[in-house]
């Protein structure tokens, strides 16, 4: 039952939900209000069987012979003593000692019923209430259950006080307990059947926005239409907070494929270059003179182009993981400094072309402390990342100059700078180099692939990394690496 209900929609869900809720909150309702009912309507009877006992025992008299008689002859003519008939009702006058003396000619040879126990509380509360079954005293009635009264009559021309019993049909309460019953089980599945078609109703006015976006959602089904966006409604609630992350999917959609076709138009560009290179290399070598200079200088620049290649397919791997996240690459506690001096080493080739010096300077915020310089992150990313600096700072460096590389360890962070003495970076240009194939300088002038600096800054961004870019007095780029210790 439960599966079948998990398998209706939500609309559905929601006007039983609703319908159930109401069905028990209405049935406790109306048996709190029947039970309250009973009460007061046994309360009111009570009062009346009272008040026709006081009556009864009012027109009660002892003649000179000791015997019982009436005096009101309305009820001696007419039978009744508003509101019960004494026709249907029994009456019994017993002593102060509870032996019978008189009683109506309704209970025949029976008695209604007396024990120890509420001649006890008679004796106390100078009356007495009981509901017995007719059955259980033998006598006939137009009901099934009987209401008795035992009520301690006095009078003072009684030398003692009489024991008045009266019992009377339940039949008027009974009828109009079953007459509420009645109209609970009519009315209720009449007001069941109106709350579900009001629950579906309501359910429907409350998914409409819901549709609305659904509609809105399927009609976005291609590429080009990702800038539209769902309709966000006006009240604060959560199908506006559902609205509003919608349209931030889309909008991190729409980036994303806008980013992967630049990616694809920029990469198609970068690698048909080295190939048209490449394809014009090898069609000079067909038809030049087969002399061993002009081999030699062919197969030098295709092999160039080649290597070029193998960078930018590389650099494009490189990216592609760092795409999949921090979660896809474990970090551990790596040392700062001794990447340095690797990258450092494997750049002295590279700087010894164009007759640089790499100066290194590592030290900490406190003289003579121990350097440490370790910080959470992935050694093969990071080395990637000074390399890119490290080779840009010396790619852009004039012949001759120094590249001055510096780390300092202070409290809670570590501080590498990368200072160069380049042509520089204009200031509108500082964070757009961290763009994929953007480049200050043509390609024909400082050669590369455009995707160093953006690996460098997808690495930081990933290590938590601030980088700040600046220019020093001298002139040139200052890059400067902040890290968090661990």
């Amino acid at each position: 039952m439960i599966a079948a209900f998990r398998r209706q929609g939500i609309r559905w869900r929601m006007a039983m939900l609703y319908l159930c809720i109401f069905a028990i909150g209405l049935s406790v309702f109306c048996t709190v209000l029947f039970s309250y009912f009973k009460t007061v309507q046994l309360l009111a009877f009570d009062t009346t069987l009272y008040n026709f006992a006081v009556d009864i025992s009012s027109n009660l008299e002892m003649d000179q012979y000791g015997r019982l008689v009436v005096i009101n002859s309305n009820v001696a003519d007419a039978g009744k003593l508003f509101p019960f008939h004494l026709g249907k009702s029994f009456l019994e006058i017993r002593d102060v000692e509870g032996r019978p003396l008189r009683h109506s000619r309704s209970l025949k040879d029976r008695n209604l019923p007396l024990d120890a126990m509420t001649m006890s509380r008679l004796l106390r509360e100078k009356h007495v209430f009981q509901t017995v079954r007719a059955v259980a005293i033998g006598v006939k009635s137009t009901s099934s259950e009987l209401r008795v009264v035992t009520y301690l009559a006095q009078h003072s021309t009684w030398p003692e006080p009489l024991i008045l019993q009266v019992a009377v049909p339940l039949d008027l309460p009974l009828r109009e307990q079953r007459d509420l019953l009645v109209f609970f089980f009519v009315s209720i599945p009449f007001f069941l059947l109106i709350a579900g078609v009001a629950g579906i109703w309501m359910s429907q006015r409350a998914l409409r926005p819901v549709h609305d976006m659904t509609l809105k959602a399927r009609g976005i089904s291609g590429v080009g239409n990702l800038d539209e966006r769902i309709p966000v409604p006006e009240p604060e609630d959560e199908i506006r907070e559902l609205a509003v992350t919608f349209n931030s999917l889309l909008d991190r959609m729409n980036k994303a494929f806008a980013s992967q076709d630049r990616f694809i138009a920029n990469a198609s560009h970068q690698l048909r270059t080295p190939l048209t290179i490449l394809k014009g290399e090898l069609d000079l070598l067909r038809k030049s003179n087969p002399n061993s200079e002009a081999i030699r200088e062919g197969l030098e620049s295709a092999g160039g182009e080649i290597n070029r290649l193998i960078q930018l397919v590389q650099d494009l791997l490189l990216l592609a993981r760092l795409e999949a996240g921090r979660d896809t690459i474990p970090f551990a506690m790596v040392q700062v400094d001794e990447i340095l001096m690797r990258v450092v080493a494997r750049m002295q080739k590279l700087a010894r072309l164009k007759d640089l010096t790499v100066t290194t300077q590592f030290s900490a915020e406190q003289p003579g402390s121990e350097l440490d310089g370790q910080v959470q992150g992935d050694e093969e990313l990071l080395d990637s990342m000074f390399e890119n600096f490290i080779e840009n700072a010396i790619k852009y460096s004039p012949n001759g100059s120094t590249v001055d590389l510096s780390m300092k360890v202070l409290k809670g962070t570590i501080e590498v700078l990368v200072t160069d003495a380049g042509p520089g970076i204009p200031q509108e240009l500082r964070q757009k180099i961290f763009e994929r194939f953007t480049r200050v300088h043509p390609s024909n002038v400082i050669p590369g692939s455009g995707l160093g600096l953006s690996i460098a800054g997808e690495i930081a961004s990933l290590h938590n990394v601030r980088i700040d870019l600046s220019e020093p007095p001298g002139g040139g780029t200052q890059v400067r690496l902040q890290f968090t210790r661990a």
